[in-house]
């Protein structure tokens, strides 16, 4: 449970760079980090036991 509120507080951190690198027109680290930010998440829900 503490681990998923950290991970949360760590993508929100994470995508409010991301959205400050769009509007400031840092458009290769926007990409970047979308794509880092996308493929994490994608991990985690692979890895992530499936609760029923």
């Amino acid at each position: 449970m503490i681990f998923s509120k950290w991970l949360s507080a760590f993508f929100v951190i994470f995508y409010a760079v991301l959205v400050w690198a769009v509007f400031s027109m840092h458009n290769m680290l926007a990409m970047q980090m979308m794509a880092i930010g996308m493929f994490a998440e994608a991990l985690l829900s692979f890895f992530k036991p499936n609760k029923k």
